[in-house]
């Protein structure tokens, strides 16, 4: 097969991809914005367009979200659990991956190798054992116990994905600036982190992305209405007689809106960050 042939394999599978990531995302887009009584009739582009559903999860115009209530305050709970744990497993991340990196210790190796393992356990598995915890440490049913349970998911990643950025910067530079008087932690933040910025960057946002996409942790965790996450209020459009589908499409796009914005800005670190974390990890 010569080269213009293994082209063309490429092109036509990518295609195929784009087209299975394309239209289940043109579907949910088209029916949020087309009447209800075009769902069931089959129509591929909507035949009449309206903003009745989206108005609906924000609890405005004559649609009101009667089923599944108004997604703005799990909006803004979302972001602000998300954003907290992002912030947080970076900065843990940064310093703990420095110190796998870089700091010889006693069991430093087995630290890496469980932090992974961590990482890859099914969350089901986490969840009985995280939820006693809380429980006796009274924090079920707050914002604190959700963060300190996400962070069981993403900290294992960023520790594991950042140690393996910091591992291909060449350690003469490191021992060159202590030389000159700098301090491990001028190190870091001088050195280390200008250097890391696509792989801390590309790690951020997929920490971001995990705790935004994690449905167990709050639907086990958090009862109270007020503090409902995006997730768990996505589910209250099911548990009616019926799925109001306009409604619940709407939902997806708004809450589909913070992670992709996110994933925008920083487009330019994500799969060469990703792609160098992983191989020289």
């Amino acid at each position: 097969m010569n080269r213009r042939s293994m082209n063309m394999l490429v092109y036509f599978f990518s295609a195929i991809v784009a087209i299975q990531v394309a239209l289940p995302m043109y579907w949910m887009v088209s029916t949020a914005f087309r009447p209800e009584r075009e769902i069931y009739e089959g129509y591929i582009l909507p035949q009449e367009f309206t903003l009745s559903s989206m108005m609906a999860i924000f609890g405005f115009g004559e649609k009101e979200a009667t089923v599944g209530g108004s997604i703005t305050l799990p909006l803004i709970n979302s972001v602000f659990v998300s954003f907290t744990v992002m912030a947080i497993s970076t900065v843990l991340g940064v310093l703990g991956g420095y110190a796998l990196a870089r700091i010889r210790f006693v069991g430093r190796d087995i630290l890496s190798t469980v932090s992974l393992f961590t990482y890859i356990f099914p969350i089901v598995v986490l969840i009985v054992p995280l939820f006693l915890i809380l429980s006796s440490w009274r924090l079920t049913d707050t914002y604190a116990g959700l963060i300190l349970a996400e962070l069981a998911i993403t900290l294992p990643y960023t520790l594991w994905m950042l140690r393996g950025f910091f591992t291909t910067i060449p350690q003469e530079i490191e021992e060159a600036a202590i030389v000159d008087g700098c301090s491990r932690l001028g190190v870091i933040t001088r050195i280390i982190i200008p250097l890391s910025t696509p792989g801390i960057a590309a790690t951020a946002v997929y920490a971001f992305i995990l705790a935004w996409n994690n449905v167990l942790f709050p639907l086990v965790l958090i009862n109270r209405e007020e503090l409902q996450l995006v997730p768990t209020a996505l589910l209250l459009y099911m548990k009616a007689d019926f799925v109001p589908w306009d409604r619940l499409m709407a939902a997806c796009c708004v809450a589909s809106i913070p992670p992709a914005a996110l994933f925008f800005l920083v487009q330019r670190y994500i799969v060469g960050g990703l792609t160098a974390g992983a191989v020289k990890g």
